[in-house]
């Protein structure tokens, strides 16, 4: 059953404000806006009309009365055809019955483009960037399969026809795919609690097996090898080169060190908040990392020369192949449940994070303590900083040598 009752928005102002309408459905409440307004001392709350010092009153109060037989009569038929009644449907009925004119249909499409617009305000642009992606994925997917697109569609059924569409069709990784359903999933909750649909078939939606991903670090040598290059032919490489030894020596992300400021930098030590997590930290500066920031104070309006993300994983790879980082490195991805695994040099997967594992990674093999380690990086969970850390067989050879000479010493 539907229940409707008039509210003023503002109904402590000394001038007009507007009246909205809340409609009452299987114990939830939509509110409704409408393009009326009145002024307090004209409106009687109780009676849910106008008073009689409004002009028109009387027909003002018959519009009112019409506008909940019209809601009224909309639902009871969507309820006679088996179909839920949607808030678009019924603000549908407000504008028609008090203006006149007759809404434009809002798409499925629209819905999340008005809901990638909000979250231009309210999220950072690295989210916003996933749910972009997210998006173009799903327009693809119901351009290729001719899916028609409703809150009412998007089924477990669809989610599984979805998820084998990115892992065969579009080519994704379980990781890539999970990430894609992750934010249809937020869409859909978002939307529900908005009052745009009553479904919830998103709560049910799984997500693929996943590996965890190879770190790619760099050994004590080969971090070395890049910061001795001589790049003085290449402007630009040894900008970047620089740039990413500052973060291997700080433990920095890239959009932390894209962003570093030269007030935030103090004689052996930054302080910061971070983009990604907003926390406040205190990175203390090696002296190479000291030296490179001294290298380039004052010569841009940021602490160091940082392109694009992009620009800077393209240039790393002929860094590290120019230092002759060959080591072959496998990785390994799910597609659905088969394994592939990739053996390529070690040179074609350094990019700007491959910096922050490297810090974590020797720092840990370093002796350094993980919750120093913690402080300095910003990571909240050692599971996730012991994600990072990659130990080698050069490494595994010296401990056990060390623990030999310990026993033997007993």
């Amino acid at each position: 059953m539907l229940r409707t009752k008039y509210y003023l928005t503002d109904p402590q102002t000394e001038s007009t404000t507007a009246i909205y309408a809340a409609c009452y459905l299987n114990g939830k409440r939509k509110k409704l806006y409408t393009p009326l307004s009145v002024s307090p001392i004209q409106w009687d709350s109780k009676a849910q009309q106008f008073r009689k010092n409004f002009t028109s009153f009387s027909d003002a109060n018959k519009l009112l009365r019409r506008l909940i037989d019209e809601l009224d009569a909309h639902h009871f038929a969507m309820a006679a055809k088996g179909q839920a009644t949607t808030i678009d449907s019924l603000h549908g009925i407000i504008v028609r019955v008090l203006t006149g004119a007759v809404p434009e249909p809002v798409t499925f499409v629209d819905h999340i483009n008005n809901w990638l617009e909000s979250s231009k305000r309210d999220m950072k642009p690295s989210t916003v960037k996933g749910y972009v992606t997210f998006r173009n994925h799903l327009v693809a997917f119901s351009k290729a399969k001719h899916y028609k697109l409703e809150f009412s569609t998007l089924d477990v059924a669809f989610s599984e026809t979805f998820k084998n569409y990115l892992l065969k069709t579009v080519n994704l990784t379980n990781t890539s795919v999970n990430n894609v359903i992750k934010n249809l999933k937020v869409f859909l909750s978002v939307t529900h609690s908005q009052g745009l649909h009553e479904f919830q078939y998103h709560t049910r939606f799984r997500k693929l097996d996943r590996i965890e991903p190879e770190v790619v670090y760099l050994t004590t040598d080969e971090k070395a090898a890049i910061a001795n290059l001589n790049l003085d032919y290449i402007l630009r490489w040894e900008r970047t080169r620089d740039v990413f030894v500052f973060e291997c020596e700080t433990g920095l992300r890239f959009s932390d060190v894209a962003a570093l400021r030269p007030d935030q930098v103090h004689k052996d030590h930054l302080i910061l908040v971070t983009q990604k997590t907003e926390d406040l930290l205190k990175i203390p500066l090696s002296p190479l990392a000291q030296s490179i920031l001294k290298k380039y104070a004052g010569k841009q309006a940021k602490a160091l020369p940082v392109k694009t993300n992009q620009k800077t994983n393209a240039d790393l790879k002929q860094i590290a192949k120019l230092a002759k980082l060959e080591a072959h490195t496998s990785t390994s991805k799910l597609r659905g449940k088969d394994k592939v695994i990739t053996v390529q040099p070690k040179w074609q997967l350094v990019c700007t994070h491959t910096a922050r594992r490297t810090f974590v990674t020797l720092a840990l093999q370093g002796g350094m303590r993980p919750e120093v380690v913690m402080r300095i990086t910003g990571h909240k969970n050692i599971k996730t900083l012991f994600s990072y850390l990659k130990i080698n067989d050069v490494v595994v050879m010296q401990e056990f040598g060390a623990y030999l000479n310990r026993e033997a010493r007993l």
